[in-house]
């Protein structure tokens, strides 16, 4: 009877202290004044500028050369073959369950892709610059919070588009079943909104903290680890939590590139194949 809760005890305590890692990053940062144009508080400002990251998600694509377009196809292509291969992804997820995998996923991962983890680490940091009277700590609070409010957007934008069938609504599961724009709000798997969200957060921290390479292992792990955990916890498949991940990336990645003086820029698809920016200055 004791085993579970040891589980859950374990999982707890090794997901808060990654995250308090993070925090050690962040408030230990010497935070030049002027580094960021961003908002440094909730304001007018703030909120408009999430109209204007939206505009450059949408529109991005009509700024693409042929090369753009041929690495888009590439991660499109990856994310057929996942489709392809969803329900062996799905059984093997299946098979291998355990109370110790459970745990991690239901008390560490979990909340890290529904926000309860994020709120504690970019609230901390917020009153953190509050209390140090530190601008641009509060700039990066508001702008890791954009990144993760725009993932989770754009997600249940495109959930209401497709209507994809999760894997636990059928009996046998068909990743095979969508409904369409609008038809109702009960199939939503794809794509993974918790994956989306945790990796707009990894981008934007990664970015944040380029210089310190630990803060990127510890956060996209942290994502990645979220991502699994959906497959792992039969609420998506895997190309759900493919195409989230590499949305959230380009998400984090626009959001942070928005902060910097006189940029302009929109997402875009690298020619290596990686979910980008493409930007002018």
């Amino acid at each position: 009877m004791q085993q579970p809760y040891r589980n859950k005890s374990k999982s707890i305590i090794a997901i808060l202290y990654l995250i308090w890692l993070l925090s050690g990053s962040l408030y230990s940062q010497e935070y030049p004044a002027g580094k960021y144009d961003f908002p440094d508080q909730p304001n007018g400002s703030y909120f408009k500028s999430y109209w204007g990251i939206s505009k450059a998600v949408v529109t991005s694509p009509l700024k693409w050369d042929k090369k753009h377009w041929v690495a888009t196809g590439g991660v499109v292509t990856a994310g057929v073959v996942l489709y392809i291969y969803d329900d062996e992804i799905r059984d093997f997820f299946q098979r291998n369950q355990s109370n110790g995998l459970s745990s991690i996923s239901k008390f560490g991962l979990e909340p890290l892709g529904s926000g309860v983890y994020p709120a504690i680490l970019l609230g901390g940091t917020y009153v953190y610059g509050l209390a140090a009277h530190n601008s641009t700590a509060r700039q990066i609070a508001l702008g890791g919070t954009q990144a993760w409010m725009m993932g989770a957007v754009t997600a249940q934008v495109i959930k209401l588009l497709t209507q994809r069938h999760r894997p636990y609504q059928d009996v046998p599961g068909n990743p095979r079943l969508w409904k369409g724009p609008f038809k109702s709000l009960k199939y939503t798997s794809f794509p993974s909104g918790h994956t989306i969200t945790a990796f707009s957060l990894a981008a934007f921290l990664s970015s944040v903290y380029k210089d310190r390479p630990w803060v990127a292992v510890v956060s996209y792990g942290l994502a990645t680890g979220v991502g699994l955990s959906r497959v792992y916890d039969d609420q998506h498949w895997a190309s759900d939590v493919f195409i989230g991940a590499a949305l959230g990336y380009a998400i984090g990645k626009l959001v942070f590139r928005t902060m910097q003086p006189n940029s302009k820029i929109s997402m875009a698809v690298g020619p290596d194949g990686g979910i980008g920016l493409l930007y002018k200055f």
